[in-house]
């Protein structure tokens, strides 16, 4: 393994360690709310302050793990597997990734890009788009389970 390769897959490690801790976390806070959800306004109107802390740990950490996977782990992967992907728009390294079996699609990545994005950003009046959010990021934790899954067998499969 050339020194190049051996800093790509510290990288690599060092990421994919973050990616563990806060699915850990996002797990364990998902542990707590599993009851509630599918959520409805009923529901959501009366959650305690224990539980809004829990599903605020479980948008936190799906919005720290979604961003550590797009903003680093997918581009240390790809470098470790020594694909090309310099000066490649993100875009490009999305179609790598599906090209891959890593990610089902670069669609569905980046709708969950929008999710993280939309959930970021709180607002009382629009409780109704709020709880679809929710009910929607809940759904789709698994999908990112996988996805961390997948990269780590990758890693092991390439050694």
């Amino acid at each position: 393994m050339t020194n190049k390769q051996q800093l790509n897959l510290e990288r690599l490690n060092t990421s994919l360690q973050k990616c563990s801790t806060h699915l850990s976390r996002l797990n364990y806070a998902t542990s707590q709310i599993t009851g509630l959800f599918p959520l409805t306004l009923e529901t959501y109107n009366t959650l305690t302050e224990a539980t809004i802390g829990n599903i605020d740990q479980l948008i936190f950490r799906f919005t720290k793990l979604q961003d550590e996977l797009g903003n680093n782990t997918f581009r240390f992967l790809l470098e470790y597997l020594q694909e090309d992907i310099a000066d490649k728009p993100f875009r490009d390294i999305l179609n790598t990734l599906e090209r891959l079996k890593i990610i089902e699609s670069a669609d569905t990545w980046l709708s969950l890009r929008e999710l993280r994005n939309d959930l970021t950003h709180e607002y009382p009046e629009l409780a109704d788009e709020t709880i679809d959010k929710l009910n929607h990021l809940f759904l789709q934790l698994p999908l990112l389970e996988n996805i961390l899954s997948i990269i780590k067998m990758q890693v092991k499969e390439s050694r």
